[in-house]
């Protein structure tokens, strides 16, 4: 059964969801002046322009909407495929974490909650929504700030590009994970520039062993990328593992929670490819 430590249900308690029901907009059992019915709609199913009011929400409140009701789930899901990879300990240097469609810093909060204070890590967040980034940053802080002493020191960078961040760093040896999280399930999004530019920022970061996590619902639909997703891995050079149904079950509700999951690795590289030889 899939818990979340207390400092994580703190947080979300203070920063979600006192902010939503201690709202002077949420009567009764409203979400800041809406029924469930049309909050589900302001949000889109996750897959929508948070960048943009809806009615008289802003792009902050329908941020925080998306949180009180989605982002908790997705937390879970990820704590659990972290719990698995991590079983028998951190690893052995600080890992990198990119996270492709982000949301509000959802895949850190799910790693920290799995590393605790015991191993720090880079986190690159990219998300096409400011807003959404913005919010990721401001929970971070939070979890920082209130949190610091229960959870690993986590290095951050937002962007909307991953061929326009910035990494500081000579490439290394760092173990990279990747997250793709719910996000193969929108309509409008290229594939096979996606993971371009993925293959491109792993060459930046450096040669270390790249794992990477896939996770959706289980309808169909929503998987209906994975296919090209899976074979743009495969040309750089990564292996399926796993490509299954599965289910949790989260202490919270102790109800199932249904979702398609892939799994995908690239051993660390002692020698560069042709393209890379200058």
């Amino acid at each position: 059964m899939t818990s979340l430590p207390e400092w994580l249900r703190q947080l979300r308690e203070i920063e979600i969801v006192n902010a939503v029901q201690r709202d002077p907009r949420s009567m009764g059992s409203s979400i800041l002046g809406y029924t469930l019915e049309e909050a589900v709609q302001a949000i889109g199913g996750g897959q929508t322009c948070f960048d943009k009011p809806w009615r008289d929400l802003s792009p902050r409140d329908r941020v925080l909407i998306y949180c009180y009701l989605n982002q908790v789930g997705h937390i879970e899901e990820l704590t659990e495929a972290f719990g698995q990879i991590y079983a028998k300990g951190p690893p052995d240097e600080e890992p990198v974490v990119i996270d492709l469609g982000c949301g509000p810093f959802t895949g850190g909060l799910a790693l920290a909650s799995v590393l605790g204070s015991q191993m720090g890590f880079h986190y690159v967040g990219m998300d096409q929504s400011e807003t959404m980034r913005a919010f990721g940053e401001s929970l971070a802080e939070a979890a920082t700030r209130s949190f610091g002493e229960s959870m690993p020191p986590v290095r951050r960078y937002w962007t909307d590009d991953l061929l326009a961040c910035v990494w500081p760093f000579a490439p290394g040896w760092r173990p990279i994970i990747v997250i793709a999280s719910y996000l193969l399930a929108s309509r409008t999004l290229r594939v096979t520039k996606l993971v371009g530019d993925l293959g491109k920022f792993l060459n930046k970061v450096g040669r270390g062993e790249v794992t990477v996590m896939y996770t959706n619902s289980d309808r169909d639909d929503r998987n209906r990328n994975y296919p090209q997703f899976r074979d743009r891995l495969q040309e750089l050079g990564f292996d399926e593992v796993v490509y299954d149904h599965g289910r949790i079950r989260a202490e919270r509700t102790r109800r199932y929670r249904r979702l398609r999951y892939g799994l995908f690795y690239r051993p660390r590289r002692t020698t560069l490819p042709l393209e890379e030889v200058k």
